[in-house]
């Protein structure tokens, strides 16, 4: 069905719908955001409130956009399923993997923050909100798994 005249770019928003449309929404990228407290250092996780894995604990991270660059949308995601704030010059690519699906998923490590400057977990349009994960586990995502099992042994 066509958009309509005079909508174009990407997203794009069916206007009798509502459906958004992206273009080639393939790579992923995914925020490795580590945390100190007295506990130690831990890495900061969502829980999914949306399909796939609902209800599953994972890495804040989604679409790159149509002509964003990919430390920006690590920035973007990781601001809009946890209220954490962070600048794209500060990510650092340590990995990229592909899904069997055919996604390729970026994974970009921020410089640790200390808890108490972090905003409340709270939730949002994607999330139960965020919480702090201190060991490596089985994520709702293998490739998450993956790259939390890497942090953790010092991989990254």
């Amino acid at each position: 069905m066509p958009y309509g005249e005079g909508v174009t770019g990407w997203p794009r928003t069916c206007p009798s719908c509502g459906t958004v449309a992206y273009r080639n929404p393939l790579p992923v990228a995914i925020a490795l955001q580590p945390v100190c407290d007295t506990e130690g250092t831990a890495l900061v996780v969502i829980t999914r409130t949306v399909a796939p894995a609902r209800g599953g604990t994972a890495l804040p991270g989604g679409y790159v956009d149509d002509r964003e660059d990919w430390k920006q949308a690590v920035v973007r995601e990781l601001r809009e399923e946890t209220g954490i704030d962070a600048a794209a010059r500060d990510v650092r690519l340590v990995d990229a993997m592909s899904s069997p699906d055919g996604h390729l998923l970026l994974f970009g490590l921020l410089p640790a923050r200390p808890a108490d400057v972090l905003p409340p977990s709270a939730p949002t349009a994607e999330t139960g909100g965020w919480h702090l994960l201190r060991r490596p586990g089985d994520l709702a995502f293998p490739l998450h798994s993956a790259a939390v099992r890497a942090w953790f042994e010092g991989r990254y």
